[in-house]
């Protein structure tokens, strides 16, 4: 009969395998290899550690190389998403300058250009303080205790209330603070052209 206290290490060390292997995504193979990595570090055999830390250095290679591989394929997204983008604002430009109607089309694509709603440019740092106390909206936030209400942390901002500040540049330009200005925006839209031109 085991001795119940090297019987209870067993049991012990059993537990302890069990809770490194049985990780979640990991399958029954990747398990079989820790429980076999697990074995060799029993063994205290120089070559078999060697071999262990091969593994780690191995992971440290692949992790190396998958994110310089990361990296390069989002600089290279990046590249098309700014290529992309100046193509659409040169679109933008030509119809903001009537060069193109709204709905341009080719022998192969059509768009559809349309304004949306102007994008307000505040420049609040340059505001009047008459013109922050008309157009400008406060947000304070207090951080007190459920227990009697004493304010531990209290701050406040003031920045330009836009959507007032949009109708008024729009409506009556005149009276909204003088560094205030509206930037006309469009929005494009493309896709294949409905009716193909056939003959051309």
């Amino acid at each position: 009969m085991a001795d119940p206290k090297s019987y209870q290490e067993i049991l012990q060390e059993q537990k302890m395998i069990e809770e490194l292997i049985d990780l979640p995504n990991t399958d029954d193979e990747e398990k079989q290899e820790l429980a076999m990595l697990w074995r060799d570090l029993k063994s205290r055999e120089a070559y078999k550690f060697d071999a262990i830390i091969g593994v780690i250095k191995e992971c440290d290679n692949c992790i190396h190389q998958f994110t310089k591989e990361m990296d390069e394929l989002r600089g290279t997204v990046d590249y098309w998403k700014s290529k992309r983008q100046n193509v659409i604002n040169i679109i933008k430009a030509a119809y903001q300058t009537q060069l193109i109607s709204a709905k341009p089309t080719g022998l192969k694509y059509q768009a559809t250009i349309k304004n949306v709603l102007p994008k307000v440019k505040d420049n609040f740092d340059k505001w009047s303080e008459a013109e922050r106390q008309k157009f400008g909206i406060k947000k304070t936030i207090v951080v007190e205790t459920i227990r009697d209400g004493d304010v531990l942390k209290k701050r406040e901002d003031i920045y330009a209330d836009k959507e007032e500040l949009r109708q008024v540049l729009m409506d009556n330009p005149s009276v909204a603070p003088d560094e205030a200005q509206l930037v006309r925006r469009v929005s494009l839209s493309y896709g294949y052209r409905k009716r193909l031109q056939k003959g051309v």
